[in-house]
């Protein structure tokens, strides 16, 4: 049974313990409140006007600011247990004491302070309830459990409402007071079950500003509680948004209660029992219609849709109620009214309200949920019974005119509530990116600081390798030398000394040219070597006087200046003779070659435009220092003949990110052959998956639909590649073009290819641990498709951070992992999401996921023999690795022959695998059947 329970209620196991207390609890709380006000509008109604309403609703806001005070200050000095135990003992014995006057006594005053009373317990005894409960509960919990809770205070409503109904048949009006006071002690009894004394729960400011505001409260008075808690809800803007949306929904509901209780009471000519019955069978059926609700519709809306619809559900009803009470005036159409806000309220409205609280943090969540429940609520009933005491009391409108002063704040109460959803998902949002980058800061605490200055830092470094390294990312992200590389030339490294004068001179920096001179005397040689080509260059020095007059400079080093200053414009300049010894440099194959030719890489890269047939022979060096320094020089030059050689090179890992960046300098006249190379079967795939992060650099239009063509390549490395470049281009660019259908093809397919491996999964994983290399190889290539999924989200989402919603989804804190959910759930479209959140809630275990696969996908998976052979057809050949080793280790001589392609396949890793699957299955005699 208890399982059967779960199933229909889509509960997990520990969910129905607390899930059933607290229903219980709020069972309880809601049966005594509805006898309860059914009884005080009987007996009030029985005796006063219901133009006298108003200042009891303004008695009644005034009342629960006190009584919250008051209660927030013993919160503080008491633990969550005795506070909760010590209000339901307090209030039964104020209703008994109600019950005992009422029979004896029947005094003037103690029927409305008996209508104020109850609205004061309305107020805070089911606060406590859902205040426990959203203490208790993390965001997915609070979906799954919020439904059946709901369904107390609706069972509540049924129960009161008979209950009311008997009491007052039988014994009269004054008698539901006992049965008010009978019902609230016995909610004693879940409270102590849910908060044992040995499990008690200190109620403890969570915060600086909440400590100081329970000093402040208990020693200066009540004002500092209400001016802190106000700080909190107005320093927010959802939190303002949620306040709002209570006091609009407490006006407009309070407003169609009093035009409820008018028409009722001219109806009935104040007859307290016939009224006494009929409010209580109004809140049986109508709690039966909101039961029917809760358990056909508030689940299934949340999981489906999310907190939207059921903000706007209530309000939208009211819109209608109060147009049709306005244009009939009677009691029908005051009970469809009332009945709409009855019904809905408690069942879907509810549990959306609670779970706005939701992603507020918890150091400040107690206090504000509190004050808005109660203080804020009960505010927009004062204000209510104002507009009531002027248009009704005063004013002399009718309950069928007031409609159109309430058509108003319904109106106020749709807009609020379209705000506050648009804020529960920004408040969503800002959770998991500040947990992401609270996890930042912990594993690399120095992030904070910009990237020039830590290089900058590391100039400073003893270890002269360091300080290369630095100078080699100064030379490539800087834009400009920085002063402290002038610094460096009196370095005691030679090398250090040789590579500041190469940065100075890429740069242009003139300012250390006399320095660079004195280094024309430098006791090591390359030193020498490039201050004379700093001074050729920059200088118009001619280098063969300097040699003359300082003698002992290599064969290399005079080649590249004296090319350096033919070169140069002016009246020395002669080309001819400098293409000439250029040459001579390009093709020596002496002892000095490499070096000859790494001067004369560095010199084209200078030089490109004056050389670019050199500069071709130098971009197919053997030497990869060489070659580098000639694909600078094509990046600078951007020649179309150059493109073909840069793309021979691209997938050799010492020159993939140098020619990357030479190729993206070309722009959108080299994406045409970028694009046919990144879709060509014939191109090796080391190449084509370097293609992506070039047409990133480049970053157009063109480069991104060249991108989307590849979004379908069945090599998964590309495939992710394209799609991580995609979202590169469209952070750089927001409004680049999109296609947005193609991406949600493509999104479709790696959702389904999720789902598959799951079904391969569920296959293998009964009969193998999970670090075993047959289960590792799926679970691990799932996380990359689960990354891929998510870049693809990026693309159809750009206002939204789904980064920090996928990190978060990787939290094992569980708050941190509901909230990326929830934030999901509320931004992905109902089609997306009913797919997507199963393989993401860590609620739902794989044989459920696998059970879904097989109705999305349409085949099943259903053997150890199937989910290999779906392994060994994958594209990826890792996985087919894994199949293929999966046929040794299982003996599934059945796939013997995909072993034999797989021996043909182009990777090696593949090929020796399969080798040694067959090795291992002619080793071992047939498994016996």
């Amino acid at each position: 049974m208890t399982r059967l329970i779960q199933r229909v209620l889509n509960l997990q196991r520990e969910d129905l313990g607390r899930g059933g207390l607290l229903f219980v609890y709020l069972f309880l709380v809601i049966s005594s409140y509805v006898v309860g006000k059914a009884g005080r509008s009987a007996l009030f109604l029985g005796k006063y006007a219901a133009v006298n309403l108003p200042y009891v609703t303004i008695a009644i806001a005034i009342g629960v600011g006190l009584v919250v005070a008051i209660y927030v200050r013993i919160s503080r000095a008491t633990t969550l247990h005795n506070l909760l135990v010590g209000s339901l003992v307090f209030f039964a014995l104020n209703a008994l004491g109600f019950w005992y006057g009422a029979r004896h006594y029947k005094s003037a005053w103690l029927y409305p302070a008996f209508y104020i009373w109850v609205g004061i317990y309305g107020v805070l005894a089911p606060t406590q309830v859902w205040t426990l409960a959203n203490h208790s509960l993390s965001t997915r919990e609070a979906r799954r459990l919020f439904g059946l809770v709901g369904s107390g205070a609706i069972s509540g409503f049924i129960f009161g409402g008979f209950l009311t109904g008997q009491l007052v048949g039988r014994f009269g009006a004054e008698s539901v007071l006992l049965g008010m006071a009978l019902l609230t002690g016995a909610c004693v009894i879940p409270v102590t079950l849910l908060l044992r004394p040995g499990n008690a729960v200190p109620v403890e400011p969570a915060s600086a500003a909440e400590g100081q505001l329970a000093v402040a409260d208990t020693r200066q008075g009540l004002g500092p509680y209400f001016l802190e808690s106000l700080r909190l809800v107005g320093s927010s803007p959802y939190l303002r948004a949620i306040a709002a949306l209570i006091c609009l929904s407490s006006i407009a509901t309070t407003i169609a209660n009093w035009q409820f209780e008018a028409l009722t009471q001219a109806h009935f000519t104040m007859d307290k029992n016939a009224i006494g019955r009929f409010l209580g069978d109004f809140y049986f059926y109508a709690g039966i219609a909101c039961l029917l609700v809760q358990l056909l519709l508030t689940s299934r809306l949340l999981r489906r849709f999310g907190i939207g619809p059921g903000l706007f559900l209530v309000p939208l009803a009211l819109l209608l109620g109060t147009s049709v009470l306005g244009i009939f005036g009677a009691l029908w159409a005051a009970i469809l009214l009332r009945g709409s806000d009855q019904v809905l309220r408690y069942s879907i409205d509810k549990s959306s309200v609670e779970l706005l609280y939701l992603p507020v943090a918890p150091s400040i969540k107690l206090a504000v949920k509190s004050f808005i429940d109660t203080v804020v609520w009960r505010l927009g009933d004062g204000l209510a019974g104002i507009a009531l005491l002027l248009v009704a009391t005063w004013g002399g409108l009718s309950a069928r005119q007031v409609s159109g002063v309430n058509l108003v704040f319904i109106l106020g109460w749709i807009s609020v509530a379209l705000l506050a959803r648009r804020e529960y998902v920004n408040t969503l949002r800002e959770s998991i990116l500040q947990h992401r980058l609270d996890a930042k800061r912990v594993s690399a605490p120095e992030l904070g600081r910009t990237a020039t200055e830590l290089l900058v830092d590391r100039l400073e470094a003893t270890d002269p390798q360091e300080i290369l390294y630095a100078l080699g990312l100064l030379e490539i992200g800087s834009g400009q030398a920085h002063p402290a590389v002038r610094g460096l030339l009196d370095h005691p490294s030679p090398e250090v000394r040789q590579k500041a004068i190469v940065i100075l001179g890429g740069f242009g920096d003139l300012s250390v040219r006399g320095r660079v001179e004195e280094l024309l005397r430098d006791p090591h040689l390359e030193v020498r070597t490039e201050a004379l080509l700093y001074l050729s260059r920059h200088a118009h020095l001619d280098p063969l006087t300097r040699i003359e007059e300082l003698g002992d400079f290599a064969d290399f080093s005079i080649g590249a200046s004296l090319v350096a200053f033919l070169a140069h414009p002016g009246p020395a300049q002669n080309l001819p003779a400098a293409e000439l010894l250029l040459e001579k440099m390009v093709n020596e194959s002496g002892p000095e070659a490499r070096r000859l030719r790494m001067e004369a890489a560095r010199l084209v890269a200078r030089l490109p435009k004056l050389f670019p047939d050199a500069l071709r022979r130098l971009i197919d060096d053997s030497d990869p220092e060489v070659a580098a320094e000639a694909v600078r020089a094509a990046g600078e030059l951007r020649s179309r003949p150059l493109v073909a050689p840069l793309l021979d090179r691209i997938a050799e890992p010492p020159l993939t990110a140098v020619v990357a960046g030479a190729l993206a300098r070309f722009g959108d006249s080299v994406v045409g052959t970028l694009r046919d190379h990144l879709t060509d079967p014939s191109v090796s795939m080391r190449t084509r998956r370097e293609i992506p992060g070039v047409l990133a650099a480049i970053g157009t239009n063109d480069a991104a639909r060249a991108l989307r063509e590849a979004l379908l390549e069945p090599d998964t490395e590309l495939r992710f590649r394209s799609i991580q470049a995609l979202n590169k281009i469209y952070k750089a660019h927001p409004g680049a073009e999109r296609d947005t259908q193609m991406i949600e093809t493509v999104l479709a397919a790696e959702i389904l290819g999720h789902y598959r491996s799951y079904q391969i999964l569920g296959s293998l994983g009964e009969s193998f641990p999970g670090d075993d290399p047959i289960t590792r190889a799926p679970r691990e290539s799932m996380d990359l498709e689960l990354e891929r999924i998510f870049r693809l989200l990026g693309l159809l989402y750009p206002r939204y951070d789904l980064h920090s919603a996928y990190f978060g989804l990787q939290s094992s804190d569980p708050v941190v992992h509901d909230n990326a959910l929830e934030f999901l759930d509320n931004i992905l479209r109902p089609q997306l999401r009913s797919v997507l959140v199963p393989l993401l809630d860590s609620g739902v275990s794989v044989a459920e996921r696998v059970r879904l696969a097989h109705t999305l996908v349409g085949t099943k998976i259903e053997s150890r023999e199937q989910a290999v052979a779906a392994l060994l057809a994958s594209e990826e050949p890792w996985l087919k690795s894994c199949g293929a080793y999966a046929v040794g280790r299982l003996d599934l001589r059945q796939l013997e022959s995909e072993l034999d392609r797989c021996l043909e396949h182009e990777d090696p890793l593949l090929r020796e695998t399969a080798r040694q699957a067959k090795l291992r299955l002619s080793a071992e005699p047939p498994a016996s059947v």
